[in-house]
């Protein structure tokens, strides 16, 4: 009985310490990576000294608020006339610098795409046969196969990200017929933790 209830009492405590645990691990490694590029940044552009003043008051997560606040400054400047000039002509000459024009072109594109397209986008999850029948692969539906692609498939397709485990921001992309989708009713969030779980965490 006695040996039930510890078990069950330590069990209950692993439950909890744990997801605690590792959300705390990947926030700050996370939060001290940012500053780390954050702050010497901050020290070339207010000074050695100023820095030495400032170090006496520096709070972990202060790079990382440091730069929540510079993107909403890029952000601010961005959308005035001013800005989008000076903007416009930055853009211009990364455009002419050959291996950088290339880089940012497609991050560009991708940003765009995914900011103003009015269609889900990375909102549903599907199982897809691969890497062979009958195996199943979970994956993320990216969007429709773009048309210089889906006219050699011959058929209408989507593209699939498919995630690795345990690191879901590493994977690749499948163009899949739309026929051999199989839509599921769980969100993305819930399939990145099935993922990430190894499918041991699995939604209702």
């Amino acid at each position: 009985m006695i040996k039930g209830t510890i078990k069950k009492n330590i069990i209950a405590g692993l439950l909890v310490t744990v997801p605690v645990s590792l959300t705390y691990i990947v926030l700050k490694f996370v939060i001290t990576r940012i500053d780390a590029l954050v702050v010497p940044v901050v020290s070339k552009i207010i000074g050695e000294k100023a820095m030495e003043n400032f170090n006496g008051y520096f709070v972990p997560g202060m790079g990382f608020l440091i730069l929540i606040f510079f993107i909403f400054f890029i952000g601010l400047l961005a959308t005035n006339f001013f800005g989008k000039k000076l903007f416009s002509f930055g853009e211009l000459v990364l455009r002419k610098i050959p291996i950088v024009r290339v880089i940012y072109i497609t991050i560009k594109k991708v940003v765009d795409t995914v900011s103003q397209s009015n269609e889900s986008t990375f909102e549903k999850m599907a199982l897809i046969t691969y890497p062979r029948a009958p195996l199943k692969t979970l994956g993320i539906i990216v969007c429709d196969t773009p048309d210089a692609v889906s006219r050699n498939i011959e058929e209408p397709s989507v593209n699939v990200f498919v995630p690795t485990s345990p690191n879901p921001t590493t994977g690749f992309v499948i163009a899949v017929p739309i026929k051999d989708v199989d839509f599921l009713k769980m969100t993305v969030e819930e399939g990145l933790k099935m993922i990430i779980s190894f499918g041991v965490v699995a939604p209702k």
